[in-house]
């Protein structure tokens, strides 16, 4: 077992060091594998919130008619000034929102376990190595979380485009 673990991670490594060493000049090698890193975390981030999403959409979804439903009963509760109603069943809405948020904590998540990976392996990888503006200053992350959130953006941003150009010619 623990064979086997070693040699996972030193494929783990071999895989994120590859893009570093595309360059020879050290700098640009850098800005290289951080790009690189940020953007295979995002890409797969997005995958894997992509995948928790389709596996929870009958569970969220359930979830979400319920808070309508409570919600509405509560609502008309109040109309009618029915204090006890009103209270039962935004106490089942508020329950059922929690059920929901939970979800949504799933996907987050899945969402950045990539990029607390590689954070965690670039910290490791260049911890005592002097970096590229910032010396020893800093570590990678100074350079990795803004290039991720930059790529999660572009990503986010693209993801709607291309879904309302769908929409568009779908209707």
């Amino acid at each position: 077992m623990n064979d086997f673990l070693l040699h996972a991670f030193l494929g783990l490594d071999a895989v994120l060091i590859a893009p570093f060493r595309l360059v020879d000049d050290a700098r640009a090698g850098f800005a290289c594998g951080i790009l690189a890193t940020a953007l295979g975390a995002a890409l797969l981030g997005r995958a894997c919130a992509a995948a928790v999403d389709r596996v929870q959409r009958v569970k969220r979804t359930r979830q979400e008619a319920e808070i309508k439903r409570h919600q509405d009963t509560s609502f008309s509760a109040l109309a009618v000034k029915d204090r006890e109603t009103y209270l039962a069943a935004n106490h089942l809405a508020q329950e059922a929102y929690g059920n929901a948020m939970a979800l949504a904590a799933g996907r987050a998540a899945a969402l950045i376990w990539p990029a607390l990976m590689v954070l965690a392996w670039s910290t490791w990888r260049f911890s005592g190595v002097p970096l590229p503006l910032v010396g020893e200053a800093a570590g990678p992350a100074v350079f990795f979380i803004p290039a991720y959130l930059v790529f999660q953006w572009g990503l986010g941003r693209a993801r709607r485009i291309w879904a309302a150009r769908r929409d568009r010619a779908g209707s």
